[in-house]
């Protein structure tokens, strides 16, 4: 590639440079973003949903006496039948609100949770909803990656790091030349269809950036492979690594019904030494596996994690918040602002934002019609040019940082670079 001395030619071919590469992060980024978008949203809504839809099944008249979960549980499980009676057991949910029923979440064989809705109080079961009505369980899968498990998981990483490199080159196209900052936030509604399209989406895609980033950033820790092999082996090197854990569940049904009794203790243990909120109950199916005790609908500030015994049901660790290291503590609170615990305003935020992404993705293919050739893809053209250091420097690290991305990388660059070399070679013949 050819190095120019010029300074100005050498901005505006940098300029072209990222426009290009912003149009191909977008290509990649934006079913990615309707998609998430979209599931996100109706996961957010998904529990009241349910208390609409199926009140009840979600809703109890509260009694003198509770049962114990050990018999709620065994009512659950006893209502189940056939193919079902060997499904999985993903997890319990004991609500401390005298108004709600207990679930026991199974999965069935595509991968998906089902819930058995039991009185807490005479241990009657209320009924059972199919997989494709359990909306809480349904839109996190899919927000998830299911049905395409691992892979599907990748993809969203994918996604995820174009989507970063399209907020930086994004900014880059946006900053400011010859207007001041607050000119450059207000959209020219003057300066025709194709101006005021640009500005639409250059405006509102500025304003939301720093929300945008984080929630990217914050949802890595959960993909298949950044999550699960990147970031672990950070931790384990750093040191900073959860002493609560985490369980997946999934245990047998017969692997629950041997630890019934540690159930009641771990979960008259919990309510005894102050955890609120649901206690969502898991065990993991491998040997060894410690009954996992965490809460939800809470505040934040009120986690907690207790490990017990599956055969004896004593405690072998009780976890606060602030007993969790940097790293883990960082990722419990972007999964809490992800999932709208912090009240009301959390939830509005997080739907206004996922709003603005579908805004995104509209006005930017509308500016990309509006501006493309007849019968052509439209892709801004290529530029030679040496590409500055730092700028080399800071896509090495993201690359490195986030390898599906990087590699990602390297495939589109080098499509590019052979699509090229094939139209110089017809130009030439």
């Amino acid at each position: 590639m050819t190095y120019l001395r010029n300074p100005q030619p050498v901005r505006g071919r940098l300029y072209g440079v990222f426009w290009r590469w912003h149009f191909f992060a977008a290509l990649i980024v934006i079913p990615f973003v309707l998609w998430q978008s979209t599931t996100g949203t109706l996961y957010l809504w998904s529990e009241w949903w349910m208390d609409l839809r199926h009140p009840e099944l979600r809703f109890v008249e509260p009694a003198p006496n509770l049962a114990t979960p050990s018999l709620q549980i065994t009512a659950a499980l006893a209502s189940i039948g056939g193919a079902h009676s060997r499904a999985p057991v993903q997890g319990i949910l004991i609500s401390d609100d005298p108004h709600r029923s207990t679930i026991v979440l199974l999965r069935n064989a595509s991968g998906l949770n089902y819930p058995v809705f039991v009185n807490p109080y005479d241990a009657r079961v209320l009924g059972s909803l199919v997989a494709a009505e359990w909306l809480p369980g349904i839109t996190r899968s899919l927000h998830g990656g299911w049905p395409l498990g691992g892979p599907g998981s990748w993809l969203l990483e994918l996604g995820d790091g174009w989507a970063i490199a399209m907020i930086a080159t994004g900014l880059y196209l946006w900053w400011p030349r010859g207007r001041s900052l607050g000119r450059a936030l207000w959209p020219r509604f003057h300066a025709g269809p194709r101006v005021l399209v640009r500005d639409l989406h250059a405006c509102v895609a500025v304003l939301f950036s720093t929300i945008f980033l984080f929630f990217l950033v914050s949802a890595l820790p959960w993909t298949a492979f950044w999550g699960g092999q990147v970031l672990s082996r950070v931790q384990y090197a750093l040191g900073p690594v959860s002493p609560a854990g985490f369980s997946p569940g999934g245990a047998s049904i017969p692997q629950i019904v041997a630890t019934l009794g540690s159930i009641d203790e771990i979960v008259s243990a919990a309510r005894a030494r102050g955890v609120v909120g649901t206690l969502d109950i898991r065990l993991a199916p491998w040997a060894g596996a410690p009954l996992f005790v965490s809460n939800r609908d809470n505040a934040p500030t009120d986690d907690r994690t207790i490990l017990g015994d599956p055969m004896s049901g004593t405690g072998k660790g009780d976890f606060h918040n602030t007993d969790l290291p940097l790293i883990p503590r960082l990722v419990a609170i972007g999964v809490h602002v992800h999932e709208g615990d912090f009240g009301p305003a959390n939830l509005w935020i997080n739907t206004a934002f996922a709003s603005s992404l579908v805004w995104l993705s509209t006005t930017g293919v509308l500016s990309w019609w509006i501006r493309r050739p007849k019968h052509a893809l439209g892709a801004p053209p290529k530029f030679s040019i040496e590409w500055p250091r730092p700028l080399l420097l800071a896509l090495g690290v993201m690359c490195l940082l986030f390898p599906i991305f990087g590699t990602s990388v390297a495939v589109v660059a080098g499509a590019d670079r052979l699509a090229a070399l094939g139209l110089r070679r017809r130009l030439v013949h």
